[in-house]
């Protein structure tokens, strides 16, 4: 006889897979006036979300942690098929407490006070104007066709969804979280909330026909270097992971600023990639964590001789991680690139720059927990929930629904 924890999360998955499977099919893009799926992207989101909460469900016994998940996978879902601007500022606000709760809630170090503050305030602050501005034509003008001239109404609708992002110098508040966050928190916080940004820009790209969005290349570049350079310097795996996800939604970011359906197609399957790829890295280092209790690269090792099963899973997940064909992340990546060297040449350079330092990290975090003597503890079992997400990260499922 199951427990009440123990059928939670397998129902939820249940129903999660048959709404997205619904929302896949063209007769539910008849939908209501508020809630309305008008494009497959914001539903496959919605199927990585549920992937992403039944990760953690499977792998958590707490019913708190379960109830906390099912409650951010339902705000995604919701954020994710909104079309009034109004209840998607709503839903991306009430996303931000389970993960806060979750954090104090699991978190270990009393670090963990100042990365909920962090997140609180980044988020909540940098989306206040997005409110304003939805307030200011609710209530004076029905007329949002003069907003979308406007840059200042431009920037205050952007800001909040690229701090949720995160876009470079508004990151700040992520590594933080990632760090203190529990291993739940941090694969929740990957696979779903910074899709959450993702999602809002798609939303919102009117703006960038008639804004100058140059200031924001100029940040997504720098934060592409700047990130992989700061990944290669890392002695935590746990940080590692965080500015890898900072580097790849800069260069998400910079694929929607380009504002071409050609982009747009491969940012789009960059960000399922991506919460698959970010979260199996994640659920590794957390594995490693519980074994070791300690997230330092050095002592991360001797994975070889412990179980050539795992190590065969985590070669795929770090492989998966710098693009190799023929995953889907090679695919997003290489349509991404074609799409930006054909817009300006010189970011070839920036490119070079990304794909190698990218292969670097992977391929040092990757060989210090290979090698080594010792014997790592590990349960097999527990590697378990990397198959389904490796079956979908490596074959070419996502490419049939976008086009």
């Amino acid at each position: 006889m199951l427990s009440v924890s123990e059928m939670v999360p397998s129902m939820f998955s249940f129903f999660g897979a048959l709404a997205s499977w619904v929302g896949l099919s063209d007769s539910s893009f008849n939908g209501s006036f508020l809630f309305f799926p008008d494009s497959k992207a914001f539903v496959s989101l919605f199927y990585l979300s549920v992937f992403v909460v039944g990760l953690v469900g499977f792998s958590e016994s707490k019913s708190s942690v379960i109830v906390l998940g099912n409650i951010l996978s339902m705000c995604g879902l919701l954020f994710f098929v909104s079309t009034n601007f109004f209840l998607l500022y709503i839903f991306f606000e009430v996303s931000l407490f389970p993960m806060i709760f979750m954090i104090l809630m699991d978190g270990v170090q009393i670090e963990k006070l100042s990365a909920s503050l962090y997140l609180f305030i980044y988020a909540s602050v940098c989306s206040f104007p997005f409110l304003l501005v939805i307030l200011y034509f609710e209530l004076f003008t029905p007329n949002y066709v003069e907003g979308i001239y406007s840059w200042e109404i431009a920037t205050c609708f952007l800001v909040g969804f690229l701090v949720k992002l995160p876009l470079y110098v508004m990151h700040l508040w992520l590594p933080k979280a990632h760090v203190e966050a529990p291993t739940y928190g941090s694969i929740i916080l990957a696979g779903l909330l910074l899709k959450l940004g993702g999602a809002g820009l798609l939303r919102v790209m009117i703006f960038f026909n008639f804004t100058d969005v140059t200031i924001l290349f100029l940040f997504c570049v720098l934060g592409m270097v700047l990130g992989v350079l700061i990944c290669s310097f890392q002695s935590d795996a746990k940080a590692l992971v965080a500015y890898s996800s900072v580097t790849h939604m800069n260069f998400l970011a910079l694929l929607l600023l380009m504002n071409s359906s050609f982009a747009k197609s491969s940012s789009i399957l960059l960000m399922l990639v991506h919460g698959f790829c970010s979260s199996l890295m994640f659920f590794g280092v957390g594995a490693f964590f519980h074994s070791l209790y300690t997230r330092k690269v050095y002592f991360m090792n001797s994975l070889f001789v412990t179980s050539h099963i795992i190590c065969s899973l985590f070669i795929l997940t770090m492989v998966l991680n710098f693009a190799t064909p023929p995953s889907n992340a090679f695919v997003s990546e290489f349509m991404g690139m074609s799409s930006l060297f054909l817009l300006q040449s010189v970011l070839f350079v920036v490119l070079g720059i990304y794909i190698f330092y990218v292969c670097y990290f992977s391929i040092y975090l990757l060989v210090n927990i290979m090698s080594g003597k010792g014997l790592l503890i590990s349960k097999e079992e527990s590697f378990f929930y990397f198959y389904p997400f490796l079956m979908l990260t490596y074959n070419f499922l996502w490419l049939v629904i976008l086009f």
